[in-house]
């Protein structure tokens, strides 16, 4: 399944160009399997514009991010249980306790599960634009790397 959404997910990209980046780095962030790293190394791997691909990205994916956010607050907990693990969201809570707004920079900058983060943010009801601006910062400096990377896999291929 997951060979599928990346070949489905790079079709998009070259059917659809900025508007596939933007709705896949969305939806990333609320609940599809790919993560938009692996969006953008395939995007710029096929030679986009760094800079474009990044920004783009970047806002798709604050932008699903805040929907989760919403989700995670007026759905709660229950909501959340539907969906994610009890063990990652009680993982989360253990982190928000621990780093507060910093957890959610440390989720966007890594490979832990940013989405699990921006829904419990919601149910922390965690402050609205500091989960905004860690979440640029973080989603940014991580996409740069990876846009870097498909940009030189672009120049070796």
């Amino acid at each position: 399944m997951f060979e599928y959404l990346k070949t489905w997910s790079e079709s998009l990209i070259t059917s659809s160009g900025l508007g596939a980046v933007f709705f896949l780095s969305a939806i990333e962030s609320i609940f599809f399997p790919i993560p938009t790293a692996l969006i953008i190394t395939a995007a710029t791997s096929m030679g986009a514009d760094i800079a474009t691909i990044v920004i783009v990205a970047t806002i798709g994916s604050v932008t699903g991010a805040v929907v989760g956010y919403k989700l995670g607050m007026y759905g709660g907990r229950p909501f959340a249980e539907k969906f994610l693990k009890v063990s990652h969201i009680d993982s989360v809570e253990s982190w928000f306790s621990r780093y507060g707004v910093l957890a959610v920079g440390i989720a966007g900058l890594t490979p832990l599960p940013y989405k699990v983060f921006a829904i419990s943010a919601g149910i922390a009801k965690m402050h609205l634009p500091s989960f905004i601006a860690i979440s640029i910062v973080s989603r940014f400096a991580q996409f740069i790397i990876f846009a870097y990377f498909g940009a030189a896999l672009f120049k070796i291929f």
